[in-house]
């Protein structure tokens, strides 16, 4: 309710020594349940401006379990480079046979086009590097995603291909991937990468032989064993000599050119890119759901890198059920988890972009939604005592019906989305992948823009996502 024409300043004096007194008692009981606060019970918060609070209810100490703050289940250094990893776990031999050599020249035909593709990729290939270490796999792996996708993240239905591993649904599940609705296990780089390579080592496992491993994951299966008749004792001659189908055969001569490459890229006048500080991500292990609007603005990136980084997520939320895990900066990873545990649990999940009605203290605002003022400042980024001015954006937690009940705050509506009539190239981006997430056809988005199917593209680049006014506009291959 809104206040009453006739409050005067002394009855906001008398509300703001109320508040003080709420603080200190909020503060006493914070010190008694400081390692028990995960699931306290949620009160409704405190009108903030012009209402004066009922007496605080006297301190209990409810039955809750300690705060469980996010743990890190995989670091990648910054400054390591990937390719002397990688070539020392190289179990492919093939640099010598003229289809790998033939193959080579055709992908580093372009060695500056390349050497962009490989740095766009640079953050995926190093979470992919370090799964290969740790599942003691060939060093080649590292590049079944280049081959498969371009390392790209490829939105698929329910009965196609997707992720840069390109896994099928029915393969995906069998291998313990979700796939529903609001969460893709494929387009998960940690949980796919995992998936993609417990497979891999499975048809080397049956099949006895690492290139036989790579057929299988290309070709299925079943038409391995068919060629093989049964066979595991394959000398390294007939292992040369299966064929399944082109296809297959051009998809293992890619994986091992692609490693040639990397393995000598004088050779090919390639030169590799090296890993940047903003390459290096962590796999983020959490308790229980997070806003990933939140996470963004923790970790110091929008939340269209968010996304792109952790794309299984379809609806921009963490779903019951899902992984909860989040692939961020490692430079911003002590910050994620120092302020995730200065909140409890429940006040991870939903958070909006709010606008205050007029101004307000930051840890009056704090007090309002039961959170902690330090926590509230930090997600911010102003300070602790800081007054802020009516008219400033704030994200806050709550539903929108709650957060409509403290009166100094009004939602912001979401923007409508426009139809989009041109796109800007994002980091990873390719032809293809834009194709399909604009749902254009390949070939129109090619004419549109004047391009051909070995154009390279630049990260900020604008792209034309429907045909021009004129017939006269149309530009020619």
């Amino acid at each position: 309710m809104a206040p009453s024409p006739d409050t005067s300043q002394a009855r906001r004096d008398r509300w703001r020594f109320a508040a003080l007194g709420a603080c200190c008692t909020t503060l006493g009981s914070a010190c008694l349940l400081l390692a028990a606060c995960s699931t306290a019970t949620v009160r409704k918060p405190t009108p903030s401006t012009a209402v004066e609070p009922a007496p605080p209810p006297p301190v209990s100490t409810p039955a809750v379990s300690p705060i469980q703050t996010p743990t890190v289940t995989l670091t990648v250094d910054a400054f390591e480079s990937p390719w002397p990893r990688l070539r020392a776990r190289y179990a492919m031999p093939g640099c010598d046979d003229p289809t790998v050599r033939k193959l080579a020249r055709m992908m580093a035909a372009s060695p500056a086009h390349l050497r962009a593709a490989l740095q766009q990729a640079m953050p995926f290939l190093l979470v992919v590097t370090a799964q290969i270490e740790k599942f003691d796999m060939p060093g080649e792996f590292a590049f079944l995603p280049w081959v498969e996708s371009s390392y790209t993240m490829i939105r698929g239905n329910a009965n196609d291909v997707a992720g840069m591993w390109q896994l099928m649904p029915m393969t995906a599940r069998e291998l313990g991937l979700r796939i529903d609705g609001e969460y893709d296990g494929r387009l998960d780089v940690v949980a796919s990468s995992r998936a993609a390579l417990v497979l891999l080592k499975q048809y080397e496992e049956e099949f006895g032989d690492w290139r036989l491993a790579n057929m299988a994951f290309n070709a299925g299966e079943n038409s391995v064993k068919g060629v093989l008749g049964g066979r595991r004792d394959l000398t390294e001659s007939e292992i040369a000599r299966v064929h399944l189908n082109q296809t297959t055969a051009e998809h293992l001569g890619k994986l091992r050119a692609m490693a040639c490459i990397v393995a000598t890229p004088e050779r090919y006048h390639v030169s590799l890119p090296e890993p940047r500080a903003e390459d290096a991500l962590v796999l983020l292990e959490l308790p229980a759901p997070v806003d990933l609007h939140l996470a963004a603005r923790l970790a110091h990136i929008d939340d269209a890198q968010l996304q792109r980084w952790n794309p299984a997520y379809l609806r921009g939320r963490m779903p019951d059920g899902s992984p909860y895990h989040l692939l961020i900066p490692a430079t911003q990873r002590a910050t994620v988890e120092r302020t995730l545990g200065m909140l409890p649990q429940y006040a991870w999940r939903e958070w909006r972009e709010m606008k205050l009605r007029e101004a307000q203290r930051i840890d009056t605002l704090g007090m309002a939604y039961d959170i902690d003022t330090q926590a509230l400042a930090a997600i911010n980024r102003v300070e602790p005592n800081a007054t802020l001015a009516a008219g400033t954006r704030l994200l806050l937690p709550g539903r929108s019906d709650i957060a409509a009940s403290v009166a100094a705050v009004e939602p912001i509506p979401a923007p409508a989305e426009p139809a989009s009539t041109v796109c800007t190239v994002r980091a990873g981006d390719t032809l293809l992948e834009i194709a399909r997430r604009y749902r254009v056809r390949f070939e129109d988005l090619l004419r549109w823009n004047r391009l051909s199917r070995q154009s390279t593209l630049r990260l900020g680049q604008h792209l034309v996502l429907a045909a021009p006014a004129s017939a006269n506009e149309l530009a020619t291959d």
